[in-house]
C-alpha cells in the first residue's frame, strides 16, 4: 500500500529538484526523503528521477505521476483547511508566520489585516533574510520588494509603493526657488537606509540618468527613524508616501519636487506547495485591497 507521505515527499523533490532541499522544506531528514522516494518508485515499478550531480531530473514517468497526483493532493489538503477555516474554532486555526520590512508592515499592511480572524506572527528583516526564512519554512508568507526567481517559490504583486523626496517641514526653500534641481540635491545632507543609498541612487538614475556621486551623511537602518530624523531637520531622503502621510499632514515634513517620484513593487511570496492554503490567500487578498 502506498503511503500518502510518499506522495508529498515526491512532490517536494519534484518542485525543489533536490532531495536535501525537499527534506528541509518538509522538515524531514534526507535519508527519510530518500526512503520515501525509493518506496514509491518500487510501487510504481520504474524510476521517477534521474540522479544527476546536485540535481534530480524527472523521468517521463515522474512527470506523468506529478501531473496526475498534484491536483488530487492539493485538493485534499485544501479541503481539510477549508473545513477548519469554516469551523470558526480558534484552536483549529494555524498560526500564519509573516516576514516583512517593519515599516511596510506597520504603516502599510497592518491596518488591512487588523480585522481578520487569523492567528498571525510577524518577523521583520531585510529581503534576503526573509527569503531565506521562507525557504527554511521559518515563515509562511513574506512581503518583499525583491523578486528572486527560485524553484518552489511563487510571487504575487500586492501593490506599488511610491517614493518621494522628503524634507523637513520648516525648509525655507520651495520648488520655485531652486534653479538647478540636481545641484540643489547634491548640496543636501542625505539620510539613507544603507551606505549604498539604494533607493536614492535609483531616484537619481531615473530622473537624471546618471549615477549619484554623494555619500550619505547619516545611515539609519529603519525608515521610520529616517523620517523622525528629517522631522528633526537633520537632512533629506527618499521615502514612501504611505510612511510620510501623517507627518506631511502635521507639517512636520513636506515633499519637494512632487513630480519626481520612483515606484517600488511590493510582492507576497510563498511556497508553491502552500498556494491553496485559504489563510494565506485570504491575507494576500486583503493586502491587495485598498482598505485603509
Amino acid at each position: 500500500m502506498i503511503d500518502f507521505e510518499w506522495y508529498r515527499s515526491f512532490i517536494s523533490i519534484y518542485q525543489h529538484r533536490s532531495v536535501s532541499a525537499a527534506a528541509k522544506a518538509r522538515i524531514l531528514t534526507q535519508p527519510a526523503m530518500s526512503q520515501h522516494l525509493a518506496a514509491l518508485e518500487a510501487e510504481v515499478g520504474e524510476p521517477l528521477f534521474v540522479r544527476a550531480p546536485r540535481k534530480m531530473i524527472p523521468t517521463e514517468k515522474g512527470k506523468e505521476l506529478y501531473t496526475k497526483i498534484v491536483p488530487l493532493i492539493e485538493n485534499l489538503e485544501k479541503m481539510t483547511l477549508d473545513i477548519r477555516f469554516a469551523s470558526g474554532v480558534d484552536s483549529a486555526v494555524p498560526l500564519i508566520r509573516i516576514g516583512s520590512p517593519s515599516e511596510y508592515f506597520t504603516k502599510g499592511a497592518l491596518s488591512k489585516l487588523a480585522h481578520l480572524e487569523i492567528r498571525m506572527s510577524a518577523v521583520f528583516d531585510v529581503a534576503g533574510v526573509l527569503l531565506n526564512a521562507l525557504q527554511k519554512d521559518d515563515a509562511d508568507l513574506i512581503l518583499t520588494t525583491q523578486k528572486v526567481q527560485m524553484a518552489g517559490i511563487e510571487y504575487v504583486k500586492i501593490e506599488d509603493e511610491t517614493f518621494v523626496l522628503t524634507v523637513p517641514g520648516h525648509f525655507s526653500a520651495s520648488e520655485e526657488d531652486v534653479q538647478d534641481t540636481e545641484e540643489w540635491m547634491n548640496q543636501q545632507k542625505w539620510l539613507s537606509y544603507g551606505l549604498e543609498l539604494p533607493i536614492v541612487r535609483r531616484f537619481f538614475r531615473v530622473h537624471f540618468g546618471k549615477r549619484l556621486e554623494i555619500q550619505p551623511y547619516y545611515i539609519f537602518p529603519d525608515l521610520r527613524t529616517i523620517l523622525e530624523a528629517i522631522e528633526s531637520g537633520m537632512g533629506v531622503s527618499i521615502l514612501p508616501e504611505y510612511l510620510i502621510a501623517e507627518s506631511v499632514k502635521a507639517n512636520k515634513t513636506k515633499v519637494m519636487f512632487s513630480k519626481l517620484t520612483v515606484d517600488n513593487t511590493i510582492y507576497a511570496a510563498y511556497k508553491v506547495e502552500n498556494k491553496d492554503n485559504p489563510y494565506l490567500q485570504k491575507i494576500i487578498m486583503e493586502l491587495q485591497s485598498n482598505r485603509n
